[in-house]
């Protein structure tokens, strides 16, 4: 029996903009590693750059908006200040917010 699947291309950090990359992975990372794991293992989530740079802002938010709980779900609640924690991913989804107000075509070539 021959059986057809639908194979839905899904988006992968090596297809993101430059821009994309830079905000959603390298300055999550400069956020946190574990931010920088949980945002690139998303990607497999999403059909392209845009609705995944929505998203991830939103994820991002929720986190700067309860810091104190993210941190305490990865057991780093005595190590890193939640104020200054939530500080920093408050300016991280402005940036990914400024990333997804500029056009694709703007945003720099995917660094395949």
């Amino acid at each position: 029996m021959l059986c057809n699947f639908l194979y839905i291309e899904t988006m992968d950090t090596d297809f993101l903009t430059r821009e994309a990359y830079r905000v959603l992975i390298g300055r999550s990372g400069e956020v946190s590693e574990f931010l920088r794991a949980e945002i690139g293992a998303s990607a497999s989530r999403y059909q392209d750059e845009d609705t995944y740079l929505v998203a991830m802002r939103k994820f991002v938010l929720n986190i700067a908006n309860n810091p104190g709980g993210y941190l305490d779900s990865w057991n780093l609640i005595d190590e890193i200040d939640p104020d200054e924690f939530g500080t920093q991913a408050h300016k991280l989804a402005n940036d990914i917010l400024a990333v997804s107000k500029t056009p694709l075509d703007k945003r720099g070539p995917a660094d395949e």
